[in-house]
Protein backbone atom coordinates (compact mmCIF):
# COMPACT_ATOMS: atom_id res chain seq x y z
CA UNK A 1 0.00 0.00 0.00
CA UNK A 2 1.19 3.63 -0.53
CA UNK A 3 2.63 5.39 2.51
CA UNK A 4 2.67 9.14 3.01
CA UNK A 5 5.86 9.83 4.95
CA UNK A 6 7.75 6.52 5.17
CA UNK A 7 9.00 3.97 2.66
CA UNK A 8 9.22 0.25 3.39
CA UNK A 9 12.64 -1.32 2.75
CA UNK A 10 13.17 -4.15 0.32
CA UNK A 11 12.06 -7.46 1.76
CA UNK A 12 9.04 -9.73 2.03
CA UNK A 13 5.87 -9.75 4.10
CA UNK A 14 5.19 -12.17 6.91
CA UNK A 15 1.88 -13.97 6.36
CA UNK A 16 -0.40 -16.27 8.33
CA UNK A 17 -1.55 -19.67 7.10
CA UNK A 18 -3.99 -21.59 9.30
CA UNK A 19 -2.86 -19.78 12.39
CA UNK A 20 0.88 -20.15 11.83
CA UNK A 21 3.21 -17.35 10.81
CA UNK A 22 4.95 -17.90 7.49
CA UNK A 23 8.26 -16.08 7.78
CA UNK A 24 10.28 -15.43 4.59
CA UNK A 25 14.07 -15.19 4.45
CA UNK A 26 14.04 -11.40 4.58
CA UNK A 27 10.96 -10.36 6.54
CA UNK A 28 10.05 -6.69 6.80
CA UNK A 29 9.39 -5.81 10.45
CA UNK A 30 8.19 -2.31 11.40
CA UNK A 31 9.61 -0.82 14.58
CA UNK A 32 9.13 2.30 16.70
CA UNK A 33 12.24 3.48 18.57
CA UNK A 34 10.07 5.20 21.15
CA UNK A 35 10.63 8.14 23.46
CA UNK A 36 12.86 8.67 26.48
CA UNK A 37 15.11 5.62 26.84
CA UNK A 38 13.63 4.11 23.67
CA UNK A 39 16.45 5.04 21.25
CA UNK A 40 19.10 3.68 23.63
CA UNK A 41 17.16 0.46 24.18
CA UNK A 42 16.60 0.03 20.46
CA UNK A 43 20.25 0.57 19.58
CA UNK A 44 21.20 -2.39 21.77
CA UNK A 45 18.15 -4.50 20.90
CA UNK A 46 18.65 -4.31 17.14
CA UNK A 47 22.18 -5.66 17.47
CA UNK A 48 20.93 -8.52 19.66
CA UNK A 49 18.08 -9.41 17.28
CA UNK A 50 20.27 -9.32 14.19
CA UNK A 51 23.02 -11.38 15.81
CA UNK A 52 20.51 -13.94 17.09
CA UNK A 53 18.93 -14.34 13.64
CA UNK A 54 22.33 -14.66 11.98
CA UNK A 55 23.45 -17.31 14.45
CA UNK A 56 20.16 -19.25 14.39
CA UNK A 57 19.93 -19.42 10.58
CA UNK A 58 23.63 -19.32 9.65
CA UNK A 59 23.18 -16.12 7.68
CA UNK A 60 20.33 -17.48 5.51
CA UNK A 61 17.78 -15.13 7.01
CA UNK A 62 17.96 -11.44 7.85
CA UNK A 63 15.41 -8.98 9.18
CA UNK A 64 14.67 -5.95 7.04
CA UNK A 65 13.87 -3.26 9.60
CA UNK A 66 11.21 -0.69 8.71
CA UNK A 67 11.22 2.38 10.95
CA UNK A 68 7.86 3.98 11.62
CA UNK A 69 7.04 6.73 14.07
CA UNK A 70 4.83 7.48 17.06
CA UNK A 71 5.02 9.63 20.18
CA UNK A 72 7.18 12.71 20.52
CA UNK A 73 9.32 11.88 17.48
CA UNK A 74 6.25 11.65 15.26
CA UNK A 75 4.88 14.87 16.72
CA UNK A 76 8.14 16.67 15.99
CA UNK A 77 8.51 15.27 12.46
CA UNK A 78 4.92 15.14 11.20
CA UNK A 79 2.87 17.06 13.80
CA UNK A 80 0.98 13.85 14.60
CA UNK A 81 1.30 11.68 17.69
CA UNK A 82 0.28 8.51 15.85
CA UNK A 83 0.48 8.78 12.05
CA UNK A 84 -1.73 6.61 9.87
CA UNK A 85 1.42 5.26 8.21
CA UNK A 86 2.45 3.64 11.49
CA UNK A 87 -0.85 1.88 12.10
CA UNK A 88 -1.04 0.68 8.49
CA UNK A 89 2.53 -0.64 8.59
CA UNK A 90 1.73 -2.84 11.58
CA UNK A 91 -1.46 -4.04 9.86
CA UNK A 92 0.31 -4.82 6.59
CA UNK A 93 3.42 -6.53 7.97
CA UNK A 94 1.68 -8.30 10.91
CA UNK A 95 4.67 -8.36 13.27
CA UNK A 96 6.19 -5.22 14.78
CA UNK A 97 8.18 -3.93 17.74
CA UNK A 98 7.46 -0.82 19.78
CA UNK A 99 9.59 1.10 22.24
CA UNK A 100 8.25 3.17 25.17
CA UNK A 101 6.00 6.06 24.15
CA UNK A 102 5.37 9.24 26.10
CA UNK A 103 1.93 9.72 27.66
CA UNK A 104 1.35 12.93 29.63
CA UNK A 105 -0.43 12.48 32.96
CA UNK A 106 -3.70 14.41 33.22
CA UNK A 107 -4.51 16.54 30.20
CA UNK A 108 -3.14 16.27 26.70
CA UNK A 109 -3.03 13.20 24.50
CA UNK A 110 -4.39 9.86 25.58
CA UNK A 111 -2.11 6.85 25.78
CA UNK A 112 -0.62 5.95 22.42
CA UNK A 113 -0.06 2.43 23.70
CA UNK A 114 -3.78 2.06 24.36
CA UNK A 115 -4.60 3.60 20.98
CA UNK A 116 -2.42 1.07 19.16
CA UNK A 117 -3.99 -1.82 21.05
CA UNK A 118 -7.48 -0.68 20.18
CA UNK A 119 -6.80 0.22 16.54
CA UNK A 120 -5.13 -3.14 15.91
CA UNK A 121 -7.46 -5.04 18.27
CA UNK A 122 -4.52 -6.50 20.21
CA UNK A 123 -6.74 -7.90 22.90
CA UNK A 124 -4.18 -10.05 24.76
CA UNK A 125 -1.28 -8.56 26.66
CA UNK A 126 0.73 -11.68 27.47
CA UNK A 127 3.24 -11.23 30.28
CA UNK A 128 5.20 -14.23 31.56
CA UNK A 129 6.93 -13.39 34.86
CA UNK A 130 9.73 -15.54 36.24
CA UNK A 131 12.54 -15.20 38.77
CA UNK A 132 16.09 -15.25 37.47
CA UNK A 133 18.76 -16.45 39.84
CA UNK A 134 20.99 -13.68 41.12
CA UNK A 135 18.42 -10.89 40.87
CA UNK A 136 18.08 -9.14 44.27
CA UNK A 137 14.69 -9.66 45.88
CA UNK A 138 12.98 -8.44 49.08
CA UNK A 139 11.03 -11.69 49.54
CA UNK A 140 12.27 -15.01 50.94
CA UNK A 141 11.48 -17.33 48.04
CA UNK A 142 11.52 -15.41 44.76
CA UNK A 143 12.33 -18.65 42.94
CA UNK A 144 8.65 -19.57 43.32
CA UNK A 145 7.62 -16.74 40.99
CA UNK A 146 6.69 -18.34 37.67
CA UNK A 147 3.39 -17.12 36.28
CA UNK A 148 1.89 -15.99 33.00
CA UNK A 149 -0.52 -13.05 33.02
CA UNK A 150 -3.21 -12.65 30.36
CA UNK A 151 -4.32 -9.04 30.58
CA UNK A 152 -7.37 -7.98 28.54
CA UNK A 153 -6.18 -5.10 26.40
CA UNK A 154 -9.15 -3.33 24.78
CA UNK A 155 -11.96 -2.88 27.31
CA UNK A 156 -12.43 -1.86 30.96
CA UNK A 157 -11.76 1.75 31.96
CA UNK A 158 -8.88 1.80 29.46
CA UNK A 159 -11.48 2.06 26.69
CA UNK A 160 -11.11 5.81 27.12
CA UNK A 161 -14.79 6.71 27.53
CA UNK A 162 -14.17 9.56 29.90
CA UNK A 163 -15.42 13.12 30.32
CA UNK A 164 -13.75 15.92 32.24
CA UNK A 165 -15.44 17.49 35.25
CA UNK A 166 -17.39 20.63 34.45
CA UNK A 167 -17.76 19.92 30.72
CA UNK A 168 -21.09 19.87 28.86
CA UNK A 169 -20.50 16.19 28.05
CA UNK A 170 -20.13 15.24 31.71
CA UNK A 171 -23.20 17.28 32.60
CA UNK A 172 -25.26 15.50 29.91
CA UNK A 173 -24.44 12.16 31.48
CA UNK A 174 -25.26 13.46 34.96
CA UNK A 175 -28.58 14.85 33.70
CA UNK A 176 -29.37 11.52 32.03
CA UNK A 177 -28.68 9.58 35.22
CA UNK A 178 -30.69 12.00 37.32
CA UNK A 179 -33.69 11.62 35.02
CA UNK A 180 -33.53 7.91 34.13
CA UNK A 181 -31.88 6.37 37.20
CA UNK A 182 -32.60 8.69 40.15
CA UNK A 183 -31.79 6.07 42.79
CA UNK A 184 -28.36 5.38 41.28
CA UNK A 185 -27.80 9.09 40.70
CA UNK A 186 -27.96 9.67 44.45
CA UNK A 187 -24.75 7.64 44.73
CA UNK A 188 -22.92 10.36 42.82
CA UNK A 189 -21.95 12.24 45.94
CA UNK A 190 -21.69 15.79 44.60
CA UNK A 191 -23.68 15.55 41.37
CA UNK A 192 -25.95 18.58 41.89
CA UNK A 193 -25.39 22.24 42.62
CA UNK A 194 -27.19 21.92 45.94
CA UNK A 195 -24.98 19.06 47.12
CA UNK A 196 -21.85 20.91 46.07
CA UNK A 197 -22.94 24.13 47.78
CA UNK A 198 -23.92 22.32 50.99
CA UNK A 199 -20.53 20.61 51.20
CA UNK A 200 -18.44 23.73 50.70
CA UNK A 201 -20.58 25.64 53.18
CA UNK A 202 -20.21 22.86 55.75
CA UNK A 203 -16.42 22.86 55.56
CA UNK A 204 -16.23 26.63 55.35
CA UNK A 205 -14.36 26.73 52.06
CA UNK A 206 -14.76 29.71 49.72
CA UNK A 207 -16.07 27.63 46.82
CA UNK A 208 -19.15 28.01 44.65
CA UNK A 209 -21.90 25.56 43.75
CA UNK A 210 -20.52 24.38 40.42
CA UNK A 211 -20.96 20.70 39.69
CA UNK A 212 -17.45 19.35 39.15
CA UNK A 213 -17.66 15.58 38.62
CA UNK A 214 -15.52 13.65 36.16
CA UNK A 215 -17.24 10.69 34.50
CA UNK A 216 -15.70 7.46 33.25
CA UNK A 217 -17.44 4.40 31.81
CA UNK A 218 -16.17 0.83 32.33
CA UNK A 219 -17.34 -1.47 29.51
CA UNK A 220 -16.82 -5.21 30.00
CA UNK A 221 -18.39 -7.46 27.37
CA UNK A 222 -18.98 -11.18 27.22
CA UNK A 223 -17.28 -11.39 23.81
CA UNK A 224 -14.21 -9.54 25.07
CA UNK A 225 -14.05 -11.73 28.17
CA UNK A 226 -14.56 -14.96 26.22
CA UNK A 227 -11.69 -14.38 23.83
CA UNK A 228 -9.30 -13.41 26.63
CA UNK A 229 -10.19 -16.26 29.01
CA UNK A 230 -10.39 -18.81 26.20
CA UNK A 231 -6.89 -17.79 25.14
CA UNK A 232 -5.60 -18.15 28.71
CA UNK A 233 -7.05 -21.63 29.22
CA UNK A 234 -5.80 -22.74 25.80
CA UNK A 235 -2.32 -21.49 26.69
CA UNK A 236 -2.47 -23.46 29.93
CA UNK A 237 -3.40 -26.62 28.02
CA UNK A 238 -0.71 -26.19 25.42
CA UNK A 239 2.01 -25.45 27.95
CA UNK A 240 0.93 -28.03 30.54
CA UNK A 241 0.26 -25.48 33.28
CA UNK A 242 -1.59 -26.47 36.43
CA UNK A 243 -4.20 -23.71 36.89
CA UNK A 244 -5.89 -20.62 35.50
CA UNK A 245 -6.92 -17.95 38.02
CA UNK A 246 -9.60 -15.40 37.10
CA UNK A 247 -8.64 -12.23 38.96
CA UNK A 248 -11.43 -9.70 39.49
CA UNK A 249 -13.09 -7.26 41.85
CA UNK A 250 -16.51 -8.80 41.43
CA UNK A 251 -17.39 -8.47 45.10
CA UNK A 252 -17.82 -4.73 44.44
CA UNK A 253 -18.34 -4.35 40.68
CA UNK A 254 -20.74 -7.24 40.25
CA UNK A 255 -21.90 -6.64 36.68
CA UNK A 256 -18.51 -5.90 35.12
CA UNK A 257 -15.74 -7.58 37.12
CA UNK A 258 -18.21 -10.07 38.56
CA UNK A 259 -19.52 -10.88 35.09
CA UNK A 260 -15.95 -11.50 33.91
CA UNK A 261 -15.57 -14.10 36.65
CA UNK A 262 -18.92 -15.77 35.91
CA UNK A 263 -18.28 -15.86 32.17
CA UNK A 264 -14.89 -17.40 32.88
CA UNK A 265 -16.44 -20.38 34.61
CA UNK A 266 -19.02 -20.69 31.84
CA UNK A 267 -16.26 -20.76 29.23
CA UNK A 268 -14.31 -23.41 31.14
CA UNK A 269 -17.37 -25.66 31.29
CA UNK A 270 -18.79 -25.00 27.84
CA UNK A 271 -15.65 -25.06 25.71
CA UNK A 272 -13.24 -27.16 27.75
CA UNK A 273 -15.58 -29.58 29.52
CA UNK A 274 -14.53 -28.50 33.02
CA UNK A 275 -16.50 -29.89 35.97
CA UNK A 276 -17.21 -28.16 39.27
CA UNK A 277 -15.12 -29.17 42.29
CA UNK A 278 -17.25 -29.94 45.36
CA UNK A 279 -20.17 -27.89 44.10
CA UNK A 280 -18.11 -25.09 42.59
CA UNK A 281 -17.47 -22.47 41.55
CA UNK A 282 -13.90 -23.73 41.11
CA UNK A 283 -13.73 -26.37 38.43
CA UNK A 284 -11.29 -28.78 36.83
CA UNK A 285 -10.85 -30.19 33.33
CA UNK A 286 -11.56 -33.95 33.58
CA UNK A 287 -9.20 -36.72 32.58
CA UNK A 288 -10.86 -37.43 29.23
CA UNK A 289 -10.34 -33.88 27.91
CA UNK A 290 -7.32 -31.93 26.64
CA UNK A 291 -5.76 -30.18 29.61
CA UNK A 292 -6.84 -32.83 32.09
CA UNK A 293 -6.27 -31.73 35.67
CA UNK A 294 -6.07 -27.99 35.04
CA UNK A 295 -7.98 -26.10 37.74
CA UNK A 296 -9.93 -22.96 36.87
CA UNK A 297 -10.39 -20.78 39.96
CA UNK A 298 -10.85 -17.14 40.89
CA UNK A 299 -9.40 -14.60 43.30
CA UNK A 300 -10.25 -11.06 44.39
CA UNK A 301 -7.85 -8.52 42.88
CA UNK A 302 -6.64 -6.79 46.05
CA UNK A 303 -5.92 -10.10 47.79
CA UNK A 304 -4.16 -11.35 44.68
CA UNK A 305 -1.79 -8.37 44.71
CA UNK A 306 -0.70 -9.51 48.15
CA UNK A 307 -0.66 -13.23 47.48
CA UNK A 308 1.43 -13.09 44.30
CA UNK A 309 4.22 -11.90 46.62
CA UNK A 310 3.52 -14.05 49.67
CA UNK A 311 2.34 -17.24 47.93
CA UNK A 312 3.43 -17.01 44.29
CA UNK A 313 3.36 -20.78 43.91
CA UNK A 314 -0.46 -20.60 44.03
CA UNK A 315 -0.55 -18.73 40.72
CA UNK A 316 0.27 -20.21 37.36
CA UNK A 317 -1.75 -18.64 34.51
CA UNK A 318 -3.74 -15.52 35.41
CA UNK A 319 -6.59 -14.08 33.31
CA UNK A 320 -7.78 -10.63 34.26
CA UNK A 321 -9.22 -7.34 33.05
CA UNK A 322 -7.24 -4.37 31.85
CA UNK A 323 -6.66 -2.33 35.02
CA UNK A 324 -6.08 -5.35 37.26
CA UNK A 325 -3.64 -6.69 34.70
CA UNK A 326 -1.72 -3.43 34.72
CA UNK A 327 -1.20 -3.71 38.48
CA UNK A 328 -0.56 -7.44 38.49
CA UNK A 329 2.07 -7.26 35.77
CA UNK A 330 4.23 -5.09 38.03
CA UNK A 331 3.51 -6.63 41.44
CA UNK A 332 5.46 -9.91 41.05
CA UNK A 333 8.38 -8.03 39.53
CA UNK A 334 8.63 -6.11 42.79
CA UNK A 335 9.25 -9.44 44.48
CA UNK A 336 12.15 -10.30 42.23
CA UNK A 337 10.36 -11.72 39.21
CA UNK A 338 11.06 -10.34 35.75
CA UNK A 339 9.02 -10.25 32.57
CA UNK A 340 10.59 -12.83 30.27
CA UNK A 341 9.01 -10.93 27.42
CA UNK A 342 5.91 -8.88 26.81
CA UNK A 343 3.78 -9.65 23.80
CA UNK A 344 0.50 -8.40 22.48
CA UNK A 345 -1.27 -10.51 19.96
CA UNK A 346 -4.51 -11.12 18.21
CA UNK A 347 -6.37 -14.30 17.37
CA UNK A 348 -8.57 -14.86 14.36
CA UNK A 349 -11.66 -17.05 14.58
CA UNK A 350 -10.19 -19.87 12.51
CA UNK A 351 -7.43 -20.28 15.10
CA UNK A 352 -9.96 -21.34 17.71
CA UNK A 353 -11.05 -24.90 18.43
CA UNK A 354 -14.05 -26.01 16.42
CA UNK A 355 -15.95 -26.46 19.67
CA UNK A 356 -15.92 -22.68 19.98
CA UNK A 357 -17.67 -22.50 16.61
CA UNK A 358 -20.27 -25.03 17.65
CA UNK A 359 -18.60 -28.21 16.39
CA UNK A 360 -17.06 -31.08 18.33
CA UNK A 361 -13.68 -30.81 20.08
CA UNK A 362 -11.35 -32.20 17.46
CA UNK A 363 -8.82 -29.50 16.87
CA UNK A 364 -5.90 -27.99 18.77
CA UNK A 365 -6.35 -25.06 21.11
CA UNK A 366 -6.02 -21.41 20.22
CA UNK A 367 -2.53 -20.77 19.00
CA UNK A 368 -0.39 -17.72 19.24
CA UNK A 369 0.58 -16.76 15.69
CA UNK A 370 3.89 -18.38 14.89
CA UNK A 371 3.59 -21.07 17.55
CA UNK A 372 2.74 -24.67 16.71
Amino acid sequence: MPYKNVTPPSGEKISIDKGTLQVPDQPVIPFIRGDGTGPDIWAASERVFDTAVEKAFSGKKKISWFEVFAGQTAKDKFDEWLPDDTVEAFREFLVGIKGPLTTPVGGGIRSLNVALRQLLDLFVCLRPVQYFKGVPSPIKHPEKVNMVIFRENTEDIYAGIEYAAGTPEAQKILDFFQKEFPKQFDKIRFGTRQKAADFWKKVGAPEGDEVCVGIGIKPVSRAGSVRLIHSAISYAIRNQRKSVTLVHKGNIMKFTEGAFRDWGYEIAKQYFGAKEINGGPWCKIPMDKPGAGIVIKDAIADITLQQVLLRPEDFDVIATLNLNGDYLSDAPRGGGGRNRHRARWKHQLHHWPRSFRGDSWDRAEVRKPGQS
